[in-house]
C-alpha cells in the first residue's frame, strides 16, 4: 500500500514539475517577443533625438507597431521618441513639455467617461497623431480604451471591445 502511494505521489510531482517548466518556457518566449526590437529602437532614438540616457522603452501596436522611447537629452529634458518598427516610417521626437502629461490625459478621459478603475496610461501613435492611450474599466466593468491627443489634450476616440 505504501508503495502505491509513493508511486502515485511521484507521478503527480513529475506532472507538476513538467507543468511548471512548460509554463516558465512559454512565459519567457512571450516576454521575449514583447521586448523584441527594444534595443534597436533605443539605439535609433539615441541617434536621432540625441538622447544621452534611456529611461524606458514601450511597445504600442495599433495600425502599425511602434516603440516609444523615453529618455533624457543633453539638457536633461525628458524627451519622447516614437520609433516605428518599419525603418521606412519617420521617427517623431517631442520633449515632454510640448504635450500633456499622462495625468492630464487621464483627467480628460474622466471628464468624458465613467472610469471605475484606471489601469494604465501609455504613449501611442496613429499615423502622425501622437496620443496617450488610457486603459480603464468603465462603469459596467468593461475593459475600455480612450485615445487622447498628446498635443491638445482632446479625447480623440473611446473604445470598448
Amino acid at each position: 500500500m505504501k508503495r502505491i502511494v509513493w508511486v502515485i505521489s511521484s507521478i503527480v510531482a513529475l506532472i507538476l514539475l513538467i507543468g511548471i517548466i512548460s509554463f516558465t518556457w512559454i512565459y519567457q518566449i512571450a516576454m521575449g517577443q514583447k521586448e523584441q526590437g527594444h534595443e534597436a529602437a533605443a539605439e535609433r532614438a539615441k541617434e536621432q533625438a540625441k538622447l544621452v540616457q534611456i529611461e524606458e522603452v514601450e511597445t504600442f501596436v495599433g495600425k502599425e507597431k511602434q516603440f516609444i522611447v523615453e529618455g533624457l537629452n543633453k539638457q536633461k529634458e525628458t524627451t519622447y521618441v516614437w520609433v516605428p518598427a518599419s525603418k521606412k516610417e519617420k521617427v517623431i521626437i517631442k520633449k515632454a513639455k510640448e504635450g500633456i502629461t499622462s495625468n492630464q490625459a487621464v483627467q480628460a478621459v474622466q471628464k468624458e467617461n465613467t472610469v471605475s478603475k484606471l489601469k494604465d496610461a501609455k504613449l501611442a501613435r496613429e499615423g502622425d497623431v501622437l496620443l496617450w492611450e488610457v486603459t480603464y474599466l468603465n462603469e459596467n466593468n468593461q475593459y475600455s480604451f480612450s485615445y487622447v491627443d498628446f498635443t491638445t489634450g482632446r479625447v480623440e476616440k473611446n473604445l470598448t471591445p
